[in-house]
This record gives C-alpha cells, structure tokens and sequence, in this order.
C-alpha cells in the first residue's frame, strides 16, 4: 500500500492544509494541533475483570463449543458472549 505523501500532494492541496493548520492554531494554539488517539481510553467498557478474561481465552482456544456441550461448531460472538454468561 503506498503512502500519501505531502510531496505528492498539488500546490492547492498543501495551501490548504497549512489554511486548516492555521485556523486550528488561532483558535486553539499548539493544542489544537496535536493528533490524539482515536476511540475510547484503552480499557474503558471493561466487564470481565482480567482473571475472568484470561478464562474465557483459555477456554476458547483449548476447547470447541461443541466439547462444552454448547449448540455451536465454531467460536462466534454469540457463543463466547453465551459461554462468558454461563461461567
């Protein structure tokens, strides 16, 4: 996959990221700028604490919901939110 590189990118194109950088600054300064990571705080949301989710990974990887005398073939998302509600 090739990079997009601000070398490649036309003379308008450039004006206009430095318009938009500009804008930024005046109305927030050097903050304004900076790239934050996207989506929520790592970790956040959690419901399983980190021995129940070792568990859970164990469980899936060693066995097949079959063998847990689960309806499923095959790891889904429901049959790990169905094993995670019957442990």
């Amino acid at each position: 996959m090739d990079k997009i590189d601000s070398r490649t990118l036309p003379v308008a194109a450039l004006n206009e990221r430095r318009r938009r950088a500009v804008k930024a600054y005046r109305a927030g300064g050097w903050k304004a700028l900076d790239v934050e990571r996207p989506g929520r705080p790592q970790g956040t949301g959690r419901t399983l604490t980190a021995e129940q989710e070792r568990e859970v990974q164990r469980l899936i990887r060693d066995r097949t919901p079959d063998q847990l005398k689960m309806i499923y073939a095959l790891w889904s998302r429901q049959a790990v939110a169905e094993l995670i509600l019957n442990r």
